[in-house]
């Protein structure tokens, strides 16, 4: 009987992360891109792609750019891209190179341009969200780098490394929903090709939805689904209304005493419940130090002026929590709460997207609440 070698055993139980590297597999790694892309118009000048190389789009005022479709069965492993600011009328371009280079911090861009992702023929995206938000990024249009497990902004780059499997088709579109050209935009989508896509795999999903004044004495509803699968978290970005506050009492982050509760398969008391938003997000006191990132959690952007402590202050904040190992696993049904205020009380304009993965279809509680353009 043949023995493993101690080396042998270690990279076996290093898992599939790190351990199955050595190995060999037998899928292809491939590629789609934003080279090489068809003629497009800017204004009344017509671009051809046989007069030059070009690596880039160009997306014109509420027009869709989609990329080359992908045929299964197949996994994206990597979403690489990069926007550039709205460029208007072509006096503008200087101001546009300016921003580029030197103010890349707030761009209308990562509002104004969504991303949506259908597989397998579907009729609606299973992505669906405005370009900043899904990569991790807040509600505001402000550039904020960080890196987490699955997303990043990583000095002027995007990057998605969720697994996307899919059985038959892919098909990726950048929506510009604004008025003003999105341009460049760049991309490259990185997959791997397979035999089969197992039953037992469910497909990507990241829905964003938004209440700028939720209901009082109802939380808000980051996430519901149905069927079979897994929620796996969520980027939620939360600012405050003005209106009279108490100082002290009620400080501009008063949003943040609203609890998360996690409700599974119908059940009337939640599977999970965290003691404040903060806590959820796995910080405390406030976020009391700030912005930080770590392969799960992390806060993006939290406002810190000193206008935000006098009683019409509006504070504002972007997070991020992926439950990774611990995914919360449902059979017919999902829903995850978040309180705005100890008692549902608090005014303040809420935006999330939730990530998951089931198998199709999925239900259309997003499409009916404010989750597409």
């Amino acid at each position: 009987m043949k023995m493993n070698s101690p080396s042998d055993c270690f990279i076996k139980e290093l898992g599939p992360i790190y351990g199955y590297l050595p190995y060999f597999r037998s899928n292809k790694v491939k590629q789609i891109t934003t080279q090489n892309n068809q003629s497009f118009k800017i204004g009344r000048f017509t671009i051809n792609k046989k007069k030059e190389h070009r690596d880039f789009v160009i997306i014109p005022p509420h027009s869709t750019y989609t990329f080359p479709e992908i045929e299964g069965p197949a996994c994206i492993s990597t979403i690489w891209s990069t926007i550039g600011p709205s460029l208007g009328h072509i006096y503008n371009i200087g101001l546009w190179v300016l921003d580029l280079l030197i103010f890349y911090d707030k761009l209308s861009s990562l509002k104004e341009a969504w991303i949506k992702i259908y597989f397998d023929g579907e009729k609606t995206p299973s992505v669906c969200a405005p370009y900043g938000m899904f990569f991790g990024g807040n509600a505001f249009g402000e550039y904020t780098p960080f890196h987490s497990k699955f997303l990043g902004m990583t000095s002027g780059g995007y990057v998605c490394l969720f697994p996307m499997p899919f059985a038959e088709s892919c098909r990726i579109e950048i929506v510009n929903t604004g008025k003003k050209y999105i341009a460049p935009l760049y991309g490259a989508i990185t997959y791997n090709t397979f035999e089969k896509v197992d039953e037992n795999i469910g497909y990507f999903h990241a829905k964003y939805r938004q209440e700028k004044h939720p209901e009082k004495g109802k939380p808000y509803i980051i996430f519901q689904g149905t069927g079979k699968g897994q929620y796996i978290g969520c980027n939620v970005s939360i600012r405050g209304h003005k209106r009279f506050r108490i100082p002290i009492f009620q400080p501009s982050f008063f949003f943040l005493e609203g609890d998360c509760n996690i409700y599974v398969d119908g059940e009337e008391t939640p599977s999970l419940s965290y003691t404040g938003t903060e806590d959820y997000f796995m910080g405390g006191w406030y976020f009391t130090k700030g912005k930080f990132c770590t392969p799960t959690h992390g806060v993006t952007l939290k406002s810190n002026k000193w206008i935000d402590w006098l009683p019409v202050g509006r504070g504002k904040i972007a997070m991020y929590r992926f439950h990774y190992p611990d995914a919360i696993a449902f059979n017919q049904s999902c829903q995850v709460a978040l309180n705005h205020g100890e008692f549902n009380q608090v005014d303040a304009h809420y935006q999330s997207v939730a990530y998951w993965y089931q198998r199709e279809p999925h239900d259309d509680f997003f499409e009916k609440n404010g989750g597409g353009p």
